[in-house]
């Protein structure tokens, strides 16, 4: 308990009160990597909790931003928090659809499920809805949100601790619902769906819920990529974006709740200095992919609290 709460701290002292004082790229990528841990962990969430491997999370990433960057620039809406509320609203329909299909099936079935959903509203973003996305274009000149108090979301360092505190209040939430009842109930689902079956829990239920609050999580942080990146493209709608969020995950630890910070750390961190030296990152990308994988079956989270367990208890092997 003692580690986890100096854990805690570590990790708190250094985003709150170390960032501010780093150079200003170092900023502007330390903000991408709290973004990307809000999508990492709604992938966490489903497949890591859950046990639901999906291949869609990026449509829900995509969809907020485009939400966003079309109420932004063609509606010329300034409100955030309509915007906002608007996008979720959106993407809240979008996973109640395609989740009552989608929690039918298991494992391999549910992955190409949702693989084939994701790869249908990237079609329409690129083709059938091109006179509001610009097909491979995509929309530029997104403004940093106006939250309606005298602090400008234009200065990196306060725009920072906004993505921050968003992305505070969505971990947090995931804490306290791994905790609850319905997360020992979605955990019981991933260990052994058929015994909950029998103990009377209605599975179905408890997934599908499961993966609509995951869709949510996602397209909270693809609100803040939009406003963040000012420019959203199809990649954010690819399937492959969906392949970067679970290579982040386990990277990180699958399960673990640090999991979806430290993968999207490393990854990012990795391909953004990595690629200043060599046009070969994604050959480098895999082979740290496959490292982690015969080494670090618990991912970096799961090889650390190892050591700090070793530590309090040298006795365990």
């Amino acid at each position: 308990m003692k580690t986890k709460i100096l854990s805690f701290l570590i990790i708190a002292i250094f985003f709150v009160l170390f960032v501010p004082f780093l150079p200003r790229y170092l900023i502007t990528l330390i903000t991408s990597i709290v973004i990307y841990s809000i999508y990492v962990s709604s992938a966490n969430l489903l497949t890591g909790y859950t046990g639901l491997i999906s291949l869609g999370q990026a449509m829900f990433w995509g969809s907020a931003a485009y939400i966003v960057a079309i109420l932004t620039t063609q509606v010329n809406m300034g409100n955030f928090y309509l915007i906002s509320s608007i996008a979720i609203i959106s993407i809240i329909i979008l996973a109640a659809g395609f989740g009552a299909l989608a929690v039918r099936v298991k494992r391999l079935y549910f992955l190409i499920l949702t693989f084939a959903f994701g790869h249908v509203i990237w079609s329409l973003a690129m083709y059938s809805l091109q006179k509001y996305t610009f097909g491979f274009d995509g929309i530029k000149g997104i403004p940093r949100p106006k939250l309606g108090i005298s602090i400008s979301m234009e200065n990196n360092i306060s725009f920072y601790y906004f993505v921050l505190f968003i992305a505070a209040l969505c971990f947090i939430f995931v804490y306290l619902l791994i905790k609850s009842p319905f997360g020992h109930a979605i955990i019981g689902i991933r260990d052994n769906e058929h015994r909950m079956i029998a103990l009377g829990f209605n599975t179905y239920i408890y997934k599908y819920i499961c993966y609509i609050i995951s869709a949510i999580i996602s397209g909270i942080g693809g609100i803040l990529f939009a406003f963040f990146n000012g420019y959203v493209s199809p990649h954010e709608l690819h399937w492959l974006w969906s392949g970067d969020a679970m290579m982040m995950m386990f990277i990180g630890g699958i399960g673990s709740f640090w999991g979806p910070l430290l993968g999207a750390a490393v990854y990012t961190g990795l391909r953004y200095f990595v690629s200043g030296y060599t046009m070969y990152w994604f050959g480098i990308e895999g082979i740290i992919f496959v490292f982690v994988v015969l080494f670090f079956r618990g991912g970096i989270a799961g090889f650390l609290n190892t050591m700090l367990m070793r530590r309090v208890n040298p006795s365990i092997s």
